[in-house]
């Protein structure tokens, strides 16, 4: 399991995986900005924002954008992750999957991608930008900037991932990875 942006950037780097994970959280989409600042603002003191915190009326503007995903532990004891909610432009992108388990949506070998990003989010206990390429069918030429976040569950586990992400096709991925690399001092 990943437990931080920099394992994650490690095993993006090892795996060949056209990501990378920036704790600065230094987001170039100014709607990914604000996001963060409702998220920070909704910490209220505590170590994370609850999930009952995160109301409609404060995400209404990021709606079509959000993604809520949900840690479960299946019986075996194996961790997997739901889609709670999928908004229609973030769906458009990468293909609706509300309600659904990603190991049972997204192709077996981009799984490990998916998981390690929402595992270094837990696991950093703090909102992390991802700049990824799209790896969806026929849109590879996009590149992503995402908004990542833990949430505190109703039941009080910090087991969700609030996600947003912004896409683009003006850079090539080739030049958007340099860039992110040398400025985190990644090489």
């Amino acid at each position: 399991m990943i437990t931080d942006s920099s394992a994650y950037n490690d095993i993006a780097e090892k795996e060949n995986w056209p990501a990378v994970c920036d704790a600065t959280v230094r987001f170039s989409h100014p709607d990914l900005c604000r996001l963060l600042g409702v998220w920070r603002k909704a910490v209220k003191g505590s170590s994370l924002p609850r999930e009952s915190d995160m109301t409609t009326r404060l995400l209404r503007p990021f709606l079509p954008d959000i993604v809520i995903y949900e840690c479960a532990v299946a019986r075996k004891g194996e961790q997997r992750w739901r889609v709670r909610l999928m908004g229609p432009s973030f769906a458009q992108i990468m293909g609706d999957l509300s309600g659904r388990f990603l190991d049972d949506a997204v192709p077996a070998k981009f799984l490990p991608r998916w998981h390690a990003s929402l595992d270094a989010t837990l696991g950093e206990r703090a909102p992390l930008r991802f700049l990824a390429q799209a790896m969806t069918s026929g849109m590879k030429f996009l590149v992503g900037e995402y908004f990542s976040a833990p949430l505190i569950a109703a039941d009080g586990s910090a087991s969700l991932v609030l996600a947003a992400g912004r896409f683009t096709g003006g850079r090539a991925w080739q030049d958007v990875e340099a860039e992110a690399r040398q400025t985190l001092g990644l090489g």
